[in-house]
C-alpha cells in the first residue's frame, strides 16, 4: 500500500511523517529524493543553463531564479518531475510525502491520500517564524496551491493546528482504519 502524504509548507507533513516513523511505518519524502535528483551533477548543470549561471546551482539560488519567473519554474519542473515521480514510485515506504501530488495530478497512483491541515493563520504563523520575513512568507504562500483546494481529494484529513498528542491520536485512528 502507498500513501500520498500531502499538504502546503508549514502545514506539519515533516512532523507527520516523524510520528509515522515512531509508529512504525516507513517514510520517504519528495523533498529528500528532489534533492538528490538536484544535486546530481548531470542535472545541476542544466540547472545552471536555465538558469543562466555558473555551476553548480545552490538550491536558494534557484529558489530566487524561479520565484518571479514562470517560464523558468515550468522550465525547471519539466527536468526535475520526472526523475522526482520515480524516486517516490520506486520507494519501499509505505507514506510517501508529496507536496504538490494535486498540482501534478499524480493522486491516482496511491491507494490513499492524506491532507495534512493547520488553518492559513497557523500556516502563516509558522512559516514567518521560519522566514521571519512577512513579505516572503506571503510571496511563498502566493505560489502554492491552497491546502482548502487539496482537502476534496482526501481519504483522510490530518489537523496539525492541535497539540502533538492530538496529531499522533489522529495518525494512530487513521493506521487502524488501513488495518481494519
Amino acid at each position: 500500500m502507498k500513501i500520498a502524504v500531502t499538504g502546503g509548507i508549514g502545514e506539519g507533513k515533516s512532523t507527520v511523517l516523524s510520528l509515522l516513523n515512531e509508529l512504525g511505518q516507513t517514510t520517504e519524502s519528495a523533498d529528500a529524493i528532489a534533492a538528490q535528483v538536484f544535486a546530481s551533477e548531470s542535472i545541476n548543470a542544466k540547472l545552471a543553463q536555465i538558469i543562466g549561471v555558473q555551476g553548480p546551482v545552490e538550491p536558494k539560488q534557484l529558489r530566487l531564479a524561479i520565484a518571479s519567473n514562470t517560464g523558468l519554474r515550468r522550465q525547471v519542473n519539466a527536468l526535475m518531475h520526472e526523475p522526482v515521480v520515480d524516486g517516490l514510485l520506486r520507494s519501499p515506504a509505505t507514506f510517501i510525502e508529496v507536496p504538490l501530488l494535486i498540482e501534478t495530478s499524480l493522486q491516482p497512483r496511491f491507494d490513499e491520500v492524506w491532507v495534512i491541515y493547520a488553518t492559513p493563520l497557523e500556516q502563516q504563523r509558522r512559516l514567518l517564524e521560519r522566514y521571519g520575513d512577512l513579505d516572503h512568507v506571503r510571496q511563498i504562500l502566493g505560489t502554492q496551491m491552497t491546502t482548502r483546494a487539496k482537502l476534496p481529494f482526501a481519504d483522510r484529513i490530518i489537523r496539525t493546528n492541535q497539540p502533538i498528542s492530538s496529531v499522533r491520536r489522529e495518525l494512530e485512528l487513521g493506521l487502524n482504519a488501513l488495518l481494519a
